[in-house]
């Protein structure tokens, strides 16, 4: 499993990691803290019994084995024991569901991460880029539709001034 929005997940179901992991028939997880910009720090674990056969070869065959690999870890350790992983998520998630709210009908998809999907349309779409926001084409431009990602560390005043550029849409 690609742990890349597995904080936000277990946030939104509020639920152990275990229910969305091994327990749901996960293998091998990979879970990190690059999407939070703490490059290098990923975790990797093999979580059912026989599932790893060859999971350390082909890690180091690939490079990810780092040498003075602790260092890194520390950091990571101290992400998972201190919930920063979880209060970042929250806090992610909440802000996302507050620009689900303000997209009112152009919401495509129920907030349920730290993403949104939007149908901005042509016009929608250039005026928010006018406007200096940036976000995701979503299955070609042709479509109108748009990705948005909120991060944990996202300011609070980009935030108001997405919801209020999207709430007084007139596209």
């Amino acid at each position: 499993m690609d742990g890349a929005r597995f904080a936000n997940s277990i946030e939104f179901l509020d639920c152990v990691p275990a229910d969305i992991s091994w327990r749901a028939g996960i293998d091998v997880l990979s879970f990190g803290a690059n999407q939070e910009r703490r490059p290098g720090r990923r975790g990797r674990g093999v979580l059912q019994s026989g599932s790893g056969a060859g999971f350390r070869a082909s890690s180091q065959a690939r490079g990810h084995l780092i040498s003075k690999s602790r260092y890194v870890s520390a950091q990571l350790l101290a992400y998972v024991e201190n919930d920063v992983w979880r209060r970042n998520a929250a806090r992610a998630n909440g802000l996302a569901r507050r620009v689900g709210a303000a997209a009112g009908s152009a919401l495509l998809y129920p907030v349920e991460a730290n993403e949104l999907f939007l149908k901005l349309g042509a016009e929608g779409k250039k005026q928010l880029r006018e406007a200096g926001f940036e976000f995701h084409p979503w299955e070609g431009e042709a479509s109108g539709k748009t990705r948005f990602v909120v991060s944990w560390d996202q300011p609070e005043s980009d935030v108001a001034a997405l919801c209020k550029a999207l709430s007084a849409r007139k596209w």
